[in-house]
């Protein structure tokens, strides 16, 4: 178990339009394996640093800046 020796950070990078058989979907739909492991390195005792990150290459990654903005105010706080 990692027991609160290991922060981390995920930010899922998916691309919906590779789920054609879709109508509607969104970066949650395209980012499984982020979601997973995000889930994985919390039940070992994992800290999780930040908020999980999704974005989707649908929407033009849009969600990466502001994900990143928010990594980097919080390593400030730790400073």
């Amino acid at each position: 178990l990692l027991q609160q020796k290991i922060q981390f950070a995920i930010l899922g990078l998916g691309d919906s339009n590779l789920l054609l058989d879709r109508q509607h979907t969104t970066a949650k739909d395209c980012n499984q394996v982020a979601q997973v492991l995000d889930a994985r390195l919390e039940k070992l005792g994992g800290y999780r640093f930040c908020e999980r990150g999704e974005c989707d290459e649908r929407t033009g990654l849009l969600e990466v800046d502001p994900w990143i903005e928010m990594l980097v105010g919080k390593i400030k706080e730790c400073l």
